[in-house]
């Protein structure tokens, strides 16, 4: 193993990890509406991050783009939701 896979794996991964349980716990005892959507979005833009890190552990261009897409989805959840906060309404 070189030092980049050591380090992705012993330092990057397991605090990653840990940021994940705290994400999740603020997503689901925030204290209000836009503190759970604010922590959901930092979870899926750390797991793109996380997709990241794993292609470049094995060398996958695959989950390069696997990556794209969900930061894509992250992004459409953000403006839906603040769309949804700005107008009490989901429609046009």
């Amino acid at each position: 193993m070189s030092v980049t896979e050591l380090l992705l794996s012993f330092i990057v991964l397991p605090v990653l990890s840990i940021s994940y349980a705290l994400y999740l716990l603020v997503a689901y005892r925030g204290p209000t509406i836009s503190d759970r959507v604010l922590a959901a979005d930092v979870f899926f833009y750390s797991i793109s991050l996380l997709f990241g890190v794993v292609s470049i552990l094995i060398k996958s261009p695959i989950m390069s783009a696997c990556t794209i897409v969900l930061v894509l989805w992250a992004y459409a959840l953000d403006i839906y939701v603040a769309k949804y906060l700005e107008r009490g309404e989901l429609g046009d």
